[in-house]
């Protein structure tokens, strides 16, 4: 496909292309510890209140408030503690005219309706099981209603969260024993070039290891999609088109990494012609990775990003990313773009917007980002300090030292 043939579209354009194109979200029943990182299929309701029971919120007294609520340091109230309530207990105590000792997470019966602190009552040094209480108290006190942390039949987690482990913590006190989420979506990543080896190959002359796929297939793990990655594949039609089909058979999703460009023996969309893919687009109006490319073979989405680390990184970044998580039924998919003050010149000048490898931070509540050095698309320095992307926009100025940019965490 010659260059002026390609299918070039903006990074939103080429997003909303992606999103037209949903696949049916098959929804998975697993146990509570499996859900994790996984996203919920459905919102949960909670089956009863939390708490279910009047209980306790500190350790100390159960009296009623009118017996206390004159009580001062000169005229204290004396009261016979008659028993004790612990969490878990079952029996309680049958007079109802004398204080009670309990514990935080105990139930606290009727009719004793507020909890004196233990620090504020003092107890006689005899075995009287006499109690003075110095203070009086709001009536209620210490004391959590039914239903005053979560009411029954609140929606307590939306459809599309990630769980996290304090979403575990909800369900569990729910007592979840299984959960519905999207079932995880399965992407085969091919890296295609002669030069490619395996780490733990012996380094041919002139070649590389292959890196590319190893970042993908860790991004797409973090992401919380499983991912088969293929050994290298050489730059020919034949081997290319083999690994994609097979991949279509394994695969919800593809991605492919070099081969893209418009250089001789660059052969993806070559192979994508031959096997009838439809083209969303095959260029992107940005830099770097202006040669990212996207085909539906039949229901499937195929990426095909740059053999370009940091163009390869933003591909993923810009397209992948946002796809997956909506896909996976995430509530938040597409990059959350933020203010940010530069901090260094990005002189460059570039006809398309471009997307700057950077480190932000937050200092005295205000976003600061700095372009890193070395960024360019063939380099590896700049992925170990980056956290963000900054974009720069088109034009021949770049953007200087102090403006405010648009930047998105990675």
């Amino acid at each position: 496909m010659e260059a002026q043939a390609r299918k070039g579209v903006a990074v939103e354009d080429g997003l909303e292309l992606l999103f037209a194109h949903t696949g049916k979200r098959t929804i998975k029943r697993v146990p509570l510890m499996e859900s994790l990182g996984r996203v919920l299929a459905g919102d949960c309701y909670s089956p009863f209140p939390i708490p279910s029971f009047r209980k306790a919120a500190m350790d100390g007294y159960a009296v009623k408030y009118s017996e206390i609520k004159h009580a001062a340091p000169e005229n204290p109230v004396v009261l016979r503690v008659t028993d004790e309530i612990k969490p878990g207990s079952v029996e309680f105590p049958a007079g109802h005219h004398f204080a009670v000792r309990i514990f935080t997470g105990a139930p606290v019966p009727e009719p004793y309706d507020t909890v004196i602190m233990q620090e504020a009552v003092i107890a006689q040094e005899d075995e009287s099981s006499l109690c003075r209480f110095l203070f009086p108290s709001e009536r209620g006190k210490h004391v959590a209603e039914i239903g005053e942390d979560i009411p029954a039949n609140a929606c307590i987690i939306t459809e599309g969260t990630v769980i996290s482990a304090k979403e575990i913590a909800i369900l569990a006190a729910f007592g979840t024993q299984d959960i519905e989420v999207y079932r995880k979506p399965i992407v085969a990543v091919i890296p295609v070039g002669d030069e490619l080896q395996l780490p733990g190959e012996a380094l041919s002359p002139y070649h590389l290891y292959e890196s590319n796929g190893f970042m993908l297939e860790a991004k797409l793990r973090e992401l919380g999609a499983d991912c088969i990655r293929y050994a290298p594949v050489p730059d020919n039609k034949s081997s290319i088109s083999q690994a994609i089909q097979a991949a279509l058979r394994d695969a919800d999703f593809i991605i492919t990494t070099g081969g893209i460009s418009v250089g001789k023996y660059d052969y993806l969309l070559d192979v994508m012609n031959e096997l009838s893919a439809e083209a969303l687009f095959t260029k992107v109006l940005m830099r770097p990775g202006a040669p990212t490319s996207v085909y539906k073979i039949k229901e499937t989405l195929s990426f095909h990003l740059s053999g370009n680390p940091s163009a390869c990184f933003v591909g993923y970044e810009l397209f992948v990313k946002p796809k997956l998580l909506f896909e996976l039924g995430c509530s938040k998919y597409r990059n959350e773009m933020m203010e940010a003050v530069l901090e260094g010149d990005v002189s460059k000048p570039c006809p398309y917007p471009r997307y700057v490898r950077s480190f932000a931070e937050i200092r005295k509540g205000k976003l600061y980002v700095a372009p890193l050095t070395k960024d360019q698309s063939g380099n590896l320095a700049a992925f170990a300090k980056s956290n963000a992307l900054s974009l720069i926009l088109a034009g021949g100025k770049g953007a200087a030292k102090g403006q405010v940019v648009q930047m998105f965490w990675i």
